[in-house]
Formats: structure tokens, sequence, C-alpha cells
């Protein structure tokens, strides 16, 4: 893979989990403002999500993880963050 995308790849990584985080901490205050349970776990859901999709990058290109593998691991957590918001929101 070429170099230049390899870069670009990095700074996109970093940008989903700085925009995911700030998603994930207005849905936390959110919560705390209004105490409505289905808050904090759409907060957990979203962290899950953001965290995960940073660490397959780290997974890639520190630890030599295949990409297929760092795919299905990310759609994995992607799975289970999808999960725990549906609890929070519709189950709880």
């Amino acid at each position: 893979m070429s170099e230049h995308l390899v870069l670009f790849l990095g700074i996109v990584k970093i940008a989903a989990l700085v925009l995911g985080s700030v998603v994930t901490l207005l849905a936390y205050r959110a919560y705390r403002r209004t105490r409505i349970d289905g808050l904090q776990y759409f907060a957990v859901g979203l962290l899950v999500i953001t965290v995960g999709t940073f660490l397959v990058g780290i997974l890639h290109h520190v630890f030599g993880v295949p990409s297929v593998q760092g795919m299905l691991f990310e759609s994995i957590v992607a799975c289970l963050g999808f999960l725990v918001m549906i609890y929070g929101l519709y189950g709880y």
C-alpha cells in the first residue's frame, strides 16, 4: 500500500477517534443531565465502537494482524457496541 495512503488512513482513524469521543461525551452529558438510563448505555455503546475502530488500526499497523482478521475484529466490536446501544434504548 502506498505510504501516503497509510498516513492518510492514520489521520482518518485519529479523526474518527476524536469525533467518536466527542459524541460519546455529549451522550454521557445528556445522560447526566436527564438521568435517562438508556442514554448511559448509548454512550457506552458509542465508546465501544469508537475505541474498537481505533484499535483495529493499531492491531494491523503495530502488531501486524492481517487485514481480514482486523476487519472481523472491527465488525465484532461494532456489533457489540450496537447491541449495548439497542439494549439501552429499547430493552432496558
